[in-house]
C-alpha cells in the first residue's frame, strides 16, 4: 500500500511539469516554510523542526530507507542531532535557483528542488559533502501549512570542485603507512579512502576535491594532498585541523 502511495504521488508530480511556479504567492509561502523549517534542522531545534511535522508524516530516503511515522522521524533526528553531530556537523543549504512549487488542488503544494549538506568546521568555515534532490509535500489543514511527505533522493558525494576520472584514477593504489595499508579507490566522481590492517577493512571514509591535488574528508577537519614527481604520484600527506600528522609512501 505505502509503495502504491509513492509510485502515485511520484506520478502526479510529473503530471504537473508545467504547472511548475517560480514566483507568486504560493511560492512565496512554501520558500518561507522550507527556509524555516530547514533553519530548525541546521540549529537542532528539534522542538521547531516537530512542529511542521504532520500527524502521518511517511520520509521516504533512498540510503536511509522509509521512516512512516511522525515519532520514527524525531526518534531519528534525536540521533542525527545528539551521536552523529559530535562526529558529523553537517549543514544543508538549497540551491536556491533549483526551487520549483506545484499547487495541489485543495489540499496545498508540492515543492521540488535540490540541496547540498555542508560539514562544519567551525563558525566561519564550511566545505560542500554532498547534492541531493527532494521533493516536499505541503498540506494545508485547519489554516496551518503542515510537512505530510518527504522524498530525499539522488545523494551523490559532492566536492568543491569536480574533478574528471583521469585525474581521480591518477590517485588509485596502495600507500604503505607504519601500522595499515591505506588503500585509495575511485568510486563514482570521487575517491574512496579505506585503511586495512591484515587486509581487514577497519576504517573508511569518501574524499572530496578541493584542488587537483588536495581532498578533504567528509567527516572531521582532514585534509589529504598528494604528492607528485614527474607526474607520478608518490606518497600522501594527512593533515587534521592544518597540522601535518603523517605522510604514506605509495607502493610502487
Amino acid at each position: 500500500m505505502i509503495r502504491l502511495r509513492l509510485i502515485t504521488i511520484l506520478t502526479f508530480i510529473i503530471s504537473l511539469e508545467s504547472f511548475a511556479q517560480k514566483s507568486g504567492e504560493l511560492y512565496n509561502t512554501i520558500s518561507k516554510l522550507d527556509s524555516t523549517f530547514f533553519k530548525a534542522l541546521n540549529e537542532c531545534d528539534l522542538k521547531k523542526y516537530e512542529s511542521f511535522l504532520a500527524f502521518d508524516y511517511e520520509f521516504y530516503h533512498d540510503k536511509q530507507g522509509l521512516t512512516v511515522s511522525k515519532a520514527s522521524e524525531m526518534k531519528s533526528m534525536s540521533l542525527f542531532c545528539g551521536e552523529q553531530r559530535e562526529r558529523q556537523k553537517i549543514k544543508r543549504v538549497l540551491i536556491k535557483e533549483s526551487l520549483e512549487v506545484y499547487p495541489i488542488a485543495n489540499y496545498g503544494a508540492i515543492e521540488n528542488g535540490e540541496h547540498i549538506f555542508h560539514l562544519l568546521i567551525d563558525e566561519n568555515t564550511s566545505k560542500p559533502i554532498s547534492k541531493a534532490k527532494f521533493t516536499s509535500i505541503w498540506r494545508f489543514d485547519n489554516d496551518e501549512w503542515k510537512l505530510a511527505r518527504t522524498i530525499s533522493y539522488n545523494h551523490v558525494p559532492y566536492g568543491k570542485i569536480q574533478l574528471n576520472d583521469k585525474i581521480l584514477k591518477l590517485y588509485e593504489g596502495n600507500y604503505q603507512a607504519s601500522d595499515r595499508m591505506v588503500n585509495i579507490k575511485k568510486e563514482g566522481k570521487t575517491l574512496k579512502m579505506t585503511d586495512l590492517v591484515d587486509k581487514k577493512e577497519v576504517w573508511s571514509a569518501e574524499m572530496l576535491a578541493e584542488t587537483e591535488t588536495t581532498f578533504y574528508l567528509n567527516q572531521n577537519n582532514i585534509q589529504i594532498k598528494f604528492i607528485q614527481k614527474e607526474g607520478k604520484v608518490e606518497k600522501l600527506a594527512v593533515y587534521e585541523n592544518g597540522k601535518l600528522i603523517e605522510e604514506i609512501e605509495k607502493i610502487k
